[in-house]
């Protein structure tokens, strides 16, 4: 298992008791929780629809003790800045590869026994009709399930709800999984569409 920021003995458990009183003084509570059987899977975040999903969803990751891994640009990693980029969950990616980042993403799966990736299927914080998809696709192929995580300023909460497996009928798993975003309230409402 990698060692990162996310479980790191001690560090993580002071990190997660902070996140947990930076989320009550705001009002905010993290949500849900992943079956310990559950090593392997990718989240996926919505809405997406402000700079402040970033710190939020930072939050509710080390309040709910996730070991969360996201990609970042292969050229960084170099020296000690790539050792901290490591350390902060951060895989590197070639992102000229485009037709090859799936493949790259599970095989990043295959590689490792812990894998947790977050991915907002809007692609951007702006309205977005048309969500990306590459996350199913990842999933299928890594055959590990999908956490949707959410944030609801309705009910100012933020986390995970539930996990799906997907099934290969692309079209109909996603509007399960838009139709339950539509009953959440994103940082700006109005940046939202499904």
């Amino acid at each position: 298992m990698r060692i990162t920021i996310f479980n790191t003995p001690v560090l993580a458990q002071i990190l997660q008791a902070l996140s947990i009183l930076v989320l009550g003084l705001f009002g905010w509570r993290a949500v849900g929780k992943v079956p310990k059987d559950i090593r392997k899977y990718v989240i996926i975040a919505a809405p997406h629809t402000s700079y402040w999903d970033f710190p939020m969803f930072l939050l509710v990751v080390l309040a709910l003790r996730l070991n969360l891994n996201v990609f970042i640009k292969h050229t960084l990693f170099i020296g000690p800045i790539g050792w901290f980029l490591s350390y902060c969950g951060g895989v590197p990616i070639d992102r000229r590869a485009a037709g090859a980042r799936v493949r790259q993403t599970v095989q990043e799966y295959e590689n490792n026994d812990d894998m947790v990736l977050l991915i907002t299927p809007e692609g951007t914080r702006s309205a977005q009709a048309n969500w990306k998809t590459g996350f199913y696709h990842i999933a299928s192929e890594a055959k590990v399930p999908v956490a949707v995580a959410f944030v609801d300023t309705a009910e100012r909460r933020a986390g995970i709800d539930h996990f799906i497996t997907p099934s290969g009928d692309i079209d109909k798993q996603m509007a399960e999984i838009k139709a339950f975003y539509d009953t959440k309230r994103g940082m700006r409402p109005e940046n939202y569409i499904s």
